[in-house]
């Protein structure tokens, strides 16, 4: 293996390691908001590098990290929140995706470009689970 394809194994994977500590941060933040008794009804029940466990009214929600490249091959962070069926594993709904760029700017689809708003910023945390809980709420059925 060449020094030159070494390089750029070690650039992919330090894009990756930048992507994840915004996710780690993230997760962090999410942590110290739920576990407030104000937001009751939602708990962090467990977390990862890579995913958290939240309780939603009482429905299991995982939510995810991984990364993925824009059309323009800009790398970016992928979260997703993902609704799991307690009775039927194999019935799991993704309820809500968000993206991020390497500065950590939230972008609500992978052409954005730009955003105000920071997933490892601790006062941007709300509006991600605001936005997560209204399409939660858009999944219930009657």
């Amino acid at each position: 293996m060449s020094e030159a394809e070494i390089i750029k194994i070690q650039g992919i994977i330090d894009v990756y390691r930048q992507l994840r500590m915004k996710f780690v941060q993230f997760v962090s933040h999410c942590e110290v908001l739920l576990s407030d008794d104000k937001l009751r009804d939602i708990q962090a029940k467990g977390s990862t590098d890579s995913g958290m466990l939240l309780s939603v009214m009482d429905t299991p929600v995982v939510v995810k990290f991984s990364q993925i490249f824009s059309p323009d091959k800009e790398p970016l962070g992928k979260v997703e929140f993902i609704k799991q069926d307690e009775f039927d594993a194999t019935k799991n709904d993704l309820v809500y995706t968000l993206y991020f760029n390497p500065l950590g700017n939230i972008l609500e689809s992978i052409k954005d470009t730009f955003s105000n708003r920071r997933i490892f910023d601790e006062h941007d945390v709300p509006h991600v689970l605001l936005r997560f809980l209204q399409a939660f709420l858009r999944t219930m059925h009657i």
